[in-house]
């Protein structure tokens, strides 16, 4: 893919690519990742943009709003706002769906599958959930850990991008129910929480959901200046308890 259709993220965000153009990007979007982050990030400002007043905007210009046809014009302006607003969200949400299933598919495409010819690898054992050079498979740091009182096996790829940096995640041996939550342990500073997630009771990597639970997550913190990560477990009245824990 060119350079072109990365640059193309800010048109289409504000709906001033044409039809073609615009269709040319979202097969894009649904393949690259960079995109997507780039576009949910412009979105909040777009929509910022597309709540201004068109009155505001006709009296910094002096326009005559006394003309019969200003209301018009002016409904007719927002309503289109409106609906391209709109198009971007929905085209935005099919594809982060879209590239997660792939993405998905990339990871899954190195773990061994469960059926009735296969024997599935038993709970917490070891292994590279991402086999280097399969189709979707991260690039970064490579990590795993298993702690020995809770049980839980985790692995990290810690990937150093230009907005921060993104951990994929891969854990097994986790019961539930519980709700979970993966920290990042910064050099300086309080821990930050990057993401949350409710593990349901046959839990994941475990003899009733043989499957590791997969996610990812971002961080605006700079790769250098992350000491760990940690996943935790966090219960009604907000305590956390470790679960495993990697030092980087």
């Amino acid at each position: 893919m060119t350079g072109e259709a990365h640059r193309d993220v800010a048109s289409y965000a504000l709906g001033v690519l044409d039809e073609r153009d615009s269709s040319r990007f979202e097969e894009h979007l649904a393949g690259c990742d960079t995109c997507a982050v780039e576009l949910e990030s412009l979105l909040p400002v777009v929509d910022l943009l597309g709540e201004v007043d068109g009155r505001d905007l006709v009296a910094v210009e002096e326009y005559d709003t006394d003309s019969p046809h200003f209301e018009r014009v002016l409904a007719a302006v927002g309503e289109d706002r409106r609906r391209a607003r709109s198009r971007r969200l929905y085209t935005l949400a099919a594809g982060i769906v879209l590239l997660a299933m792939l993405t998905g598919l990339g990871f899954f495409a190195g773990a061994r599958s469960v059926g009735p010819d296969v024997t599935a690898q038993p709970p917490g054992t070891p292994g590279d959930p991402w086999p280097s050079g399969r189709p979707g498979s991260p690039d970064g740091e490579r990590f795993d850990t298993t702690d020995r009182t809770s049980g839980v096996h985790a692995d990290f790829v810690v990937e150093s991008r230009p907005f921060g940096t993104r951990v994929f995640f891969a854990l097994s041996g986790l019961s539930g129910p519980r709700v979970c939550r993966l920290v990042l342990l910064p050099e300086s500073g309080p821990a930050e929480v990057i993401s949350s997630w409710s593990v349901p009771p046959a839990g994941y990597g475990t003899a009733a959901q043989k499957q590791p639970l997969m996610l990812q997550a971002s961080s605006a913190t700079e790769r250098t200046r992350i000491e760990g990560i940690r996943v935790e477990e966090v219960n009604d009245r907000g305590e956390a308890t470790p679960l495993v824990t990697l030092s980087l």
